[in-house]
């Protein structure tokens, strides 16, 4: 069985995520991204994920690894835009999360 988490641990752990993404925006799309898009961009997708239901016990570990996706996408794929890495986020998270 595995074990259970708290909101507080659950929210801690897609902020992560959320913050990981935007340092990576910083990395991959230097002349395109400035710092303050980056934190725009962590700020609302934690909005996004916290509308969502991301915070519930089934649903933080996907919440992250649909981020961890996104930032391997930015990472691998120089044509890949940030609206596109947002969208592949919402659409795979949308299709994952219980």
């Amino acid at each position: 069985m595995a074990a259970r988490t708290t909101e507080a641990e659950r929210r801690a752990k897609v902020a992560e995520a959320c913050l990981e993404f935007g340092a990576d925006l910083l990395r991959t799309r230097l002349s395109s991204v400035t710092a303050q898009d980056a934190r725009a961009a962590a700020r609302d997708l934690f909005a996004w994920f916290a509308a969502h239901d991301a915070f519930r016990n089934e649903n933080h570990l996907v919440a992250a690894r649909c981020v961890a996706f996104a930032r391997a996408l930015l990472e691998h794929r120089a044509s890949a835009s940030v609206g596109e890495a947002l969208d592949s986020i919402r659409e795979l998270y949308s299709a994952l999360a219980d």
